[in-house]
């Protein structure tokens, strides 16, 4: 493949999938990590790191315009429910992306514990099965332990009575 192609089949295949790491796209072309490296600053396509954090902002602006706190108790539980849309879906299919939902999950977490922003130490995170577009999602949030402005909040997401989420967050809130 020559380098118009590796660049056309390049833009595609991180449209489709973002979270392709260099080694994947590397092999997937028959280049070196290096050649794939720099056809992306020829192309202005950022590292994995830098696309796998611009897709959880992304998903968390989406959700957080469309998610609904149904009741809090600060520093103890909450819940919130997420009626999802085709906006929220891979393209040409209406799977809901995995960083929608987790977005809406983290923005539970977020409100419970009543920070603004807080930095997410560990996530233990596990997709149960697909959610799709028109789906109404119901979260319910548990803050398991607080220790200084340390917090550890379970998330549990529930679509037609199914559980498809559910996480584990360590947030830590500055001063």
């Amino acid at each position: 493949m020559d380098k118009m192609e590796r660049h056309a089949f390049l833009l595609q295949k991180i449209k489709e999938e973002p979270f392709l790491k260099d080694t994947d796209l590397a092999e997937a072309c028959g280049v070196s990590v290096s050649t794939i490296r720099f056809d992306r600053a020829e192309l202005g396509i950022s590292e994995y790191r830098e696309r796998v954090k611009n897709a959880a902002v992304d998903g968390l602006n989406n959700v957080h315009s469309e998610g609904e706190i149904l009741e809090l108790e600060l520093f103890r539980n909450g819940s919130s429910t997420l009626i999802t849309d085709d906006a929220m879906s891979f393209d040409g299919t209406n799977i809901v992306k995995g960083q929608c939902i987790y977005a809406f999950a983290e923005n539970l977490a977020l409100s419970v514990i009543d920070a603004r922003a807080a930095l997410v130490k560990v996530a233990n995170v596990k997709y149960i099965s697909e959610v799709h577009a028109g789906d109404r999602l119901f979260a319910h949030s548990e803050v398991i332990r607080v220790k200084h402005n340390e917090f550890i909040v379970h998330v549990f997401i529930k679509a037609n009575m199914n559980e498809v989420f559910r996480g584990k967050f360590s947030l830590a809130v500055s001063e």
